[in-house]
């Protein structure tokens, strides 16, 4: 589509470059905070027995909204201010460059160290809870919150290490390397495997998103049937 010089006005081109350039940062910053917001969640539920997907809604819905719609207009008033650098060479993927360092290392703290940071924060206060003895006596209730914690560890142990393995090396130096490069290649791969395997390593951190997608695939089975059925009983009306 970047060759289609008769078929596209430039405006569109621009567009559709810029789109190709910055969709890979807003899609990692979305992803960064959706994981920060899961595990928030998962820590209420935890810590305070609450579920806040059916007692809160409304946050959910507003928090989705600000997650989309922020990283959004982060990068449209980069572009805006000027403070990134569009480069378009034929036959290669656009990119962007940024024009200053101070743009660069505010980026690497939005998508990276905050949210990094506070789900280290979120998970020690989590495991803290779980490990709490407190004024509990029963050896059994002991004896099931160690096995929690084991658990607890060993699922974040095995999910931060792999998403870390493939998603950091883009976010630490996508701002520095051209995506066109060997290393540009390679490291966006890695990061296309880690939004490919994302779902999968969610159901494993949450049993809960696992059971909620196999009551909508039995939900789904069961309208396709009742669909097929009155289908088949009319052709068979018809036949007869």
């Amino acid at each position: 589509m970047r060759q289609w010089h008769v078929c596209l006005y430039p405006t569109f081109q621009l567009i559709l470059c810029y789109f190709e350039a910055t969709s890979k940062f807003y899609t990692n910053i979305v992803q960064s905070y959706i994981l920060l917001a899961l595990n928030i969640c998962r820590s209420a539920q935890i810590i305070f027995n609450r579920n806040v997907f059916i007692k809160n809604p409304r946050l959910i819905i507003l928090t989705h909204l600000l997650i989309y719609i922020l990283p959004a207009l982060n990068i449209t008033i980069q572009i805006f201010c000027n403070w990134t650098i569009l480069l378009r060479t034929k036959g290669e993927s656009c990119d962007i460059v940024y024009s200053s360092l101070t743009i660069e290392i505010f980026n690497l703290f939005i998508i990276y160290i905050i949210p990094v940071a506070l789900n280290l924060i979120v998970i020690t206060f989590c495991i803290r809870h779980v490990s709490s003895i407190k004024g509990i006596h029963s050896q059994q209730i002991i004896n099931l919150r160690r096995k929690h914690k084991k658990n607890l560890l060993i699922r974040t142990i095995i999910f931060y290490s792999i998403w870390l393995v493939l998603w950091s090396p883009n976010i630490l130096t996508f701002q520095f390397i051209n995506v066109n490069t060997e290393p540009g290649i390679f490291i966006s791969l890695l990061n296309y495997i880690a939004i490919k395997t994302d779902p999968i390593f969610i159901t494993v951190l949450d049993v809960r998103f696992f059971q909620t997608w196999k009551i909508i695939w039995q939900k789904i089975k069961e309208c396709r049937r009742r669909t097929v059925a009155p289908a088949w009983l009319t052709a068979s009306e018809r036949i007869y």
